[in-house]
C-alpha cells in the first residue's frame, strides 16, 4: 500500500515535470502573455501590497479580467514575430526604475493589441488601455483640465448648500458662515473615480463575455452618477463644519466613503451587466 502511493506519488511529479519542460521548450501564446502579465504584476502591484498602501481593488479586477482572457485563449496560436519582439521589449522596459513605466508600457500594449481582429487579444488591449488611463493618462488629462472641472464640481455641492444655510461659493471653495472654509483640489475631485469606474465596468464586461449595448451603456452612466452624488455628498459633509470635515476629511469616514462607492459600483455592474441574474426568476 505504502509502495503504491509513493509510486502515484512520483507518476504525478514526474508527470508535471514532464509537462513543465514541454512548456519551456515550446511555450504556447498565452503561456508567453501570462508571463508578460505575471511580471507586470510583480513589478507594478506587488509593492503596493507589501508596502500596506491602498489596496488596489480595481486594478486586480482588471488583471483578473485579463487572467480570464488568457484562459479562453486556451493552445491557440494567436501571436506573430512582432508581437513576440513587442512583448520581449515591453519585459525589459519594465525593468526601467521610473515609476510610469508599466502605464507607458501598458499604453503601446494596448494600442498594439487593439487593433486585432481576434477579439480575445482585443479584449486584452482595451484592458491594458483601461489600466494604462488609471495609472497615467488620467491624472495627466485631470492636471490639464482641473482649472475648469474644480469649479464646476465645487458648484455641484453648492447647489445642496446654498438651501441649508448662509454658504458662499468663491470659484472652487465654499465659505460657511462661522468662517469654515474648504477648497476643492484636485485630490478631491470625481475625475479618477470616474477613470477607475470605467476601467471596472469594461472588466466586468470582458469577465462576463459581453459586447457593449445600450443597457451596459446605460448601466455605465449609472455608475458615473453614483460617483458624482457621493463625491458631492462628500464636499457637503466636509463644508459643513471643523468637526465634520475632521471626520469626513481626515477620520473614520473617509473609509466609510470608500467603501461606500466601491460597494455600490460592485454591486451596480455585477447585477447590471450580469444577463443571467436578469433572467433568472424572481
Amino acid at each position: 500500500m505504502k509502495g503504491s502511493f509513493a509510486t502515484t506519488s512520483e507518476s504525478i511529479a514526474n508527470g508535471a515535470v514532464f509537462r513543465l519542460l514541454s512548456a519551456l521548450r515550446a511555450p504556447s501564446d498565452r503561456l508567453v502573455l501570462m508571463v508578460f502579465f505575471f511580471s507586470l504584476f510583480c513589478l507594478d502591484y506587488l509593492p503596493i501590497l507589501i508596502e500596506g498602501q491602498a489596496f488596489p481593488t480595481i486594478p486586480l479586477i482588471a488583471l483578473y479580467a485579463i487572467a480570464c482572457m488568457l484562459r479562453r485563449l486556451g493552445a491557440d496560436a494567436v501571436l506573430s514575430w512582432p508581437d513576440y519582439m513587442l512583448l520581449a521589449l515591453a519585459g525589459l522596459a519594465l525593468a526601467h526604475p521610473w515609476r510610469h513605466m508599466g502605464g507607458l508600457v501598458l499604453t503601446l500594449l494596448g494600442l498594439w493589441f487593439c487593433m486585432r481582429r481576434d477579439a480575445r487579444l482585443a479584449a486584452i488591449g482595451q484592458l491594458s488601455l483601461g489600466l494604462a488611463c488609471l495609472e497615467l493618462w488620467g491624472p495627466v488629462v485631470q492636471s490639464a483640465v482641473e482649472e475648469f472641472l474644480l469649479p464646476v464640481e465645487t458648484s455641484f455641492a453648492f447647489l445642496t448648500l446654498s438651501h441649508l444655510g448662509a454658504f458662499e461659493l468663491i470659484g472652487n471653495a465654499i465659505s460657511g458662515a462661522g468662517g469654515h472654509t474648504i477648497v476643492v483640489e484636485a485630490s478631491c475631485s470625481a475625475f479618477l473615480n470616474v477613470v477607475a469606474a470605467a476601467l471596472l465596468w469594461l472588466s466586468f464586461l470582458k469577465i462576463q463575455g459581453q459586447a457593449a449595448s445600450r443597457r451596459q451603456w446605460v448601466v455605465l452612466l449609472l455608475g458615473v452618477s453614483w460617483i458624482v452624488l457621493v463625491n458631492t455628498a462628500r464636499l457637503n459633509l466636509c463644508a459643513w463644519s471643523m468637526e465634520s470635515y475632521m471626520f469626513w476629511h481626515e477620520g473614520a469616514g473617509v473609509a466609510i466613503l470608500e467603501w461606500l462607492l466601491l460597494g455600490g459600483l460592485l454591486a451596480l455592474f455585477y447585477f447590471g451587466l450580469d444577463d443571467e441574474y436578469r433572467s433568472r426568476p424572481q
